[in-house]
Order: structure tokens, then C-alpha cells, then sequence
């Protein structure tokens, strides 16, 4: 048998060459654990900037649909109020002499449907308008509802005298709003 003298220097010398040579490649795996993490949250970050855009851009289209919609429902109801129908129920109101509800009463038939007509169509748009699904200012360009709310005055306060209840009440609202923004100087008070 052969005995193998070792000496304990070279194991001390190979040992901490080991040593050195394990810290080396742990700081080189490091190195590049840190490295590969940078990229991974580099392109984590790109990935939430990509979908920031995205969502931003998904809410612009969003608003851009609802902007649509309520044009296509402001643009419906104007043509609804161009018919022969409601423009009939227009003319009625408008040159209809009544200045108080019994003025009214004294009305045709046909001609008090007017009233409740014009009405109806007014305070359609002061729900739209309530619900913020168009504007004051869409409003006033396209209707004129303190021209219908001076007309119609004796006969709504009328109807809410005979039936103790408020009637139209987004319609009073409405003539408010523009009573309020003609104040402001926003628009120009039609005619009286």
C-alpha cells in the first residue's frame, strides 16, 4: 500500500483557491441575476406604458361613443321636433292666445293636445338634460325653450294649481338653466 503525504499547505492553498474561485462566480451570477432582473423590469414598465396608452386610448374612445350616442339622441329628437305633428303643435302653441288657464280650457281639443305636446317634448329635454346626456348649450341652439315656457306659462301653472302636483317639472328646471345662463351672458334671451 501506498501512503500519500499530504501536505496540508496545498490543501490550505487549493481549498482557498476554491474559495476564491466560488465568491468569483457567485459575484459573476449575481452580476447577471441583476442584470437579467433590470431587463425583466425594464420591460415590465414598457408593458404598463403600453397599457396606460391603451387604457387611455380606450377611454377616449369611450367618451368619443357617449359623445356619438348623445348627438345621434339630441339629433333624433330635433327631427322628431320637425315633423308635421309637433311642428302643428308648435304653431298652435305659439299663436294661441292664452293667458290664463281657463283661456286654455276654452281651447279646442286638438289644440289643448298642442299644449300637452309641446310640453312633453320640453320636458323630454330637460331630462336629457338633468341626466347630463346633452347640454344647455345644444339646447339653446337647437330649441327654443323660454320661447315655449312664456307661451305655456298659464297653462302649466294652470294644470299644477288644478292638479296640486307639479307637472313638467324638468321643463321648469330647463327654463331655469336658461334663464341662468342668459343671465351669465351666455346666450341671448329671445324676444319676449
Amino acid at each position: 500500500m501506498i501512503l500519500a503525504v499530504v501536505n496540508l499547505g496545498e490543501i490550505d492553498a487549493g481549498i482557498s483557491f476554491l474559495s476564491s474561485l466560488a465568491i468569483i462566480l457567485g459575484a459573476l451570477f449575481v452580476v447577471l441575476e441583476i442584470r437579467d432582473n433590470k431587463k425583466m423590469i425594464e420591460a415590465a414598465t414598457e408593458q404598463a406604458k403600453a397599457a396606460a396608452v391603451q387604457a387611455d386610448a380606450s377611454a377616449k374612445q369611450t367618451k368619443q361613443n357617449i359623445d356619438i350616442a348623445n348627438m345621434d339622441i339630441i339629433m333624433r329628437l330635433y327631427e322628431f321636433a320637425n315633423t308635421k305633428e309637433v311642428q302643428t303643435a308648435w304653431h298652435t302653441v305659439v299663436n294661441s292666445s292664452v293667458d290664463s288657464f281657463e283661456d286654455f280650457q276654452k281651447l279646442s281639443r286638438d289644440d289643448q293636445v298642442s299644449f300637452y305636446q309641446i310640453a312633453s317634448l320640453f320636458e323630454s329635454l330637460g331630462v336629457l338634460l338633468n341626466k347630463g346626456i346633452i347640454d344647455l348649450r345644444t339646447v339653446d341652439d337647437m330649441f327654443l325653450p323660454q320661447v315655449a315656457w312664456r307661451k305655456m306659462k298659464p297653462f302649466l301653472e294652470g294644470l299644477e294649481n288644478a292638479s296640486g302636483t307639479q307637472n313638467f317639472p324638468f321643463f321648469q328646471k330647463l327654463n331655469a338653466d336658461m334663464d341662468s345662463l342668459a343671465l351669465a351672458g351666455q346666450t341671448a334671451i329671445p324676444d319676449k
